[in-house]
Parts: C-alpha cells; structure tokens; sequence
C-alpha cells in the first residue's frame, strides 16, 4: 500500500488511486471528506486504506472500515457480529449487533470444571483474548490456560486451525496481511508467530519481560507491545520481526492492555494493578500524560465523532467506564462516566460508526450496548460466563445466517454478586455462577492486610462453613480466588465472611 498526502488538503495515493481529499482537524483528530476513500481499521486502532479502481455497477466504492474508524465509517449491519471471550464457560458469544441478539455461542472447551480437570481433556481451558482479521473474515480466541490459539471463519464459526504456543498466551492478533495471527507470551519475553490458516508457530520475535498485547500500526509496518513486567512498549519492525525502538518511562510496569488510535498517532497502555494510563506520543515515541484512572483500570477503546476524539476505559474496581477527551498535546480530560448495569466491566469495543461502545461486564456474564450520543445505556444482553475480551467485527457474515455451529453452552446460567464483610481493614467482592458439577466461588480482595492467610466463611445457622482459603500478595490484594463448591439455593451470598486465618 502507498501512501502520500500533501498537506492537510491535498491527493492520496492509495492502492494506486487517486483520491482528492478535504481534512478538517478538530479536537486532536482528522476527520476526511473525498470520493472512494475508506479506511480500515483493527487491533485497537490500526487504519488501513481500501478502495476499488473499478467498481462494478451499482456497487458502492467504500469497503468495509473495521472500528475503531474515524468518522464516515459504514453503519452498524446485520452482517457485522460482536465476539466476547467467556473465559469460565470456555465459549465465543456471537452477537448481531444490528439486532442486539445473542445469537449463540462457539464452544472451545468444556465449562471450567466438569471434564477439564480430568487427566484425558483435550480441548481448551479459559477463554480469554480476541482478534480478527483486517477483512472480517477470521476471528482468533486464545486460551490462556492450555496456549492455545484458535482460529475461527466468522461466516460460519467454524474452526479453521488451532495452534499451541508459549507459556500463558494472553491477547494475539492479525498482522495486517491476514496471514498470521501474532500472540503475546506473558510467562516469557517473546510473541510467537501462528500461520493462521494451516496452524502452526512459524516465528518468534523476542521482546522486554512478559508481553501481553500486540497491536498494529495503521500501515502495518510496525507492532507495538506492552508487559507485565517491565513499563516499556516495545515497537518491533512487522517485515524484519525485531525490536528496533523501546518506548521507556511508562506509570507502572504491568500493563495488561493497551489501545491505539485510529491515525497511529497516540497509544493508551492501561495499568490495572496501579489504576492508571500512559498516554503515548508514538511518533515521538515518549510518554506525555498519566491519567489516574482507578484501581482495576481494564481496556481503553478510541471514539470518534465529527465533534471530537474521545476514549472510553473501562474501570472495574468502580464498576464504571470512563469517558476522556483527547486534547492534541494537552492531557485528556474527564468529561463523564458510565455506571455498569452489571459488575466489572472489562472488555470494550465501538461500532465502525462511533455510534455505539459494547462493554462485557466480566463479573455478570453480560453487555451493556451503549449510545455515543447521550452516553445512554440501550441494552444489557446476557452472555457466556466470565468474559474477557470483546470485539466488533464489521461484514463478518457477507451472505447467510452465520448461525451454524452454535451452542447455548454457558448462557443463561445463574450469578450472583455481592461486597462481603471482611473481619478487619479492606474489602472484598464475591462471585458465585452455577458450573457443571459444582457452584464456582470467586473472590477478589483490596486492602487487606499485606501477605496474609484469609479463610472465607459462609453462616449456616450460626454455624462458619469455610468455602475456601487464600494468602494476599504484598500489596494487600487477592485479584482472584477459587474454589467449587454447592451453594446456589443452599447458602446466602451475603452471610460469607472474609476473617484472616489463626496460626
């Protein structure tokens, strides 16, 4: 692809066509007027352009534009799907956002406990990131506890191929050519590089101390990479598979996901364990703002209207998503807050057209679809349980129904949510959704006494049951804590106790 603009108003040459364009700069962000231009973009904010030189007749010369586009991007379609990651029932839900109807889900593995804890299981265990292709035609879902990546034909969700790579795979996406799938090892320092069609790690690109996430540059020469355990993008050339530049100096060294914007130019790295973004010049390749987000800070997503650049970040210790305005070279403002119907809120993803955000609340198995407009909740859709990522694909399903291979595996199971007492400083918040074969008990704990043994009791008739037990980390937190157990329609979620274990 070539590209070439002079000046703000001036001629593109992209894919070898000519294009006379008007762009308006407002707000920190482009918005573009001209004939046959479309852009495409994917991987929180890769823009790639797409046009036709010879139309045939009666068809449009705009190609699909996958969000987050810059505005003039297509309407929402009963063609596009939205995808969520549900990591306890180890599905794909596939949603039409044109309709706001689960459709199903796509089965990767047995819930978390029936067969997988069995010594013969096969399939995948804990669903957790996604990505798709630049044309909507593949969707890849990796799980993080088997490694395994899985590719997905979106037109009929059927498997394509499946790969297993390094230790804890965290999020993989499309290079730009839809040829490989490019995945983050968090236990590692490096990305294996997946044939996406034919399965298989053909290549490694060795990176700093625990990636996590691989984004794309809008014309796909570069990647870019955050860690847990080092405050560092790594910036890595996409044709000689090396690091050639590190962006230093970020808030915090975890940084679980990261997005970027549609024209490449700023990339937000969330902290979850800090409660705070870096904002990223990535042209000039340095840190210009931290924003204090709050503790569980999850995904940022870029918005785009005709009025101004915006991004919304999920906040799950608050059970809010976070609106900012981008401001050009000043730091973004908050400008207001959207209260999660549910709790948790985790992955984020807008339509093409800006119109509208989809949020899974990972603690409720479901999303909230809201409207950009007024920031309004529209709809809450219950999905697969415990999700993770999600993500709008645009013309994912060019002719058919795309129902085939769907389940209803792990939807419309019960869950409960509930702030516990805790016998002494700090909080914590529990989970309980019905499994096969026994209720899955979750606690996540903040403020507690540092390195510390807790046992977690429920009342019964004045009598404690312990449910389960768990040690705090030196900060004082639990993020998560397990256990199986019968409790749904048996004991009460709000008579469990949080009381540091004796001895």
């Amino acid at each position: 692809m070539s590209t070439h603009l002079d000046g703000d108003d001036g001629i593109r040459q992209w894919n070898g066509v000519t294009h006379i364009l008007t762009v308006t700069r407002r707000a920190g962000i482009a918005v573009i007027a001209g004939a046959a231009l479309v852009l495409l973009s994917a991987c929180g904010g890769g823009v790639q352009g797409a046009a036709s030189s010879s139309p045939a007749a009666g068809t449009s010369t705009a190609q699909i534009m996958q969000a987050p586009a810059l505005p003039g991007a297509q309407s929402i379609s009963s063609r596009d799907r939205v995808y969520t990651a549900d990591q306890t029932s180890n599905t794909v839900t596939v949603i039409n956002p044109a309709t706001n109807e689960v459709l199903g889900t796509i089965p990767l593995g047995a819930q978390r406990l029936g067969d997988t804890l069995g010594p013969q299981y096969l399939r995948d265990v804990d669903v957790h990131g996604l990505g798709f292709s630049r044309d909507g035609q593949y969707l890849d879902a990796v799980s993080v506890t088997t490694n395994t990546v899985t590719v997905i034909r979106t037109a009929d969700n059927s498997i394509v191929s499946q790969t297993n790579v390094g230790r804890s795979s965290h999020e993989g996406f499309f290079s730009p050519d839809g040829q490989t799938v490019w995945v983050a090892d968090r236990a590692l320092s490096q990305l294996d590089i997946v044939d996406a069609l034919h399965g298989g790690v053909i290549g490694h690109v060795n990176t700093d101390a625990g990636p996590s996430k691989v984004l794309f540059s809008p014309d796909g020469r570069k990647a870019y990479v955050n860690h847990l355990r080092s405050a560092t993008i790594d910036v890595i050339d996409v044709t000689a598979r090396k690091v050639v530049d590190r962006i230093t100096g970020l808030a915090d060294s975890f940084s679980s996901d990261m997005a970027l914007s549609p024209d490449g130019h700023e990339l937000w790295a969330a902290h979850k364990k800090a409660g705070k973004v870096s904002v990223i010049d990535v042209p000039g390749r340095r840190v210009t703002a931290v924003v204090d987000s709050g503790a569980g800070t999850n995904h940022p997503a870029f918005v785009s209207t005709p009025q101004a650049g915006y991004v919304y970040l999920t906040v799950g210790g608050t059970d809010e998503t976070k609106v900012y305005q981008r401001n050009g070279h000043e730091p973004p403002g908050l400008i207001g807050t959207i209260q999660s119907s549910g709790v948790e809120p985790h992955g984020i993803w807008p339509s093409p057209d800006n119109t509208r955000v989809y949020i899974v609340n990972e603690h409720s198995d479901s999303v909230d679809v809201i409207d950009t407009a007024d920031r309004s909740l529209i709809k809450t859709l219950r999905v697969g349980q415990e999700g993770q990522a999600l993500v709008y694909v645009a013309n994912a399903v060019p002719t058919g129904t795309g129902s085939e291979h769907l389940t209803r595996q792990g939807l419309d199971q019960p869950v409960e949510n509930a702030e516990i007492k805790v016998d002494g400083p700090g909080e914590a918040h529990l989970t309980v959704r019905a499994v096969d074969g026994l209720d899955m008990i979750e606690i996540e704990g903040q403020g507690l006494t540092p390195n510390t043994r807790y046992t977690a009791s429920v009342d019964d008739a004045g009598e404690p049951v312990p449910l389960l037990s768990f040690t705090t980390d030196p900060a004082g937190t639990k993020p998560q804590a397990l256990a199986y157990v019968q409790f749904l329609g048996v004991h009460d979620i709000h008579a469990v106790t949080v009381t540091p274990s004796i001895g």
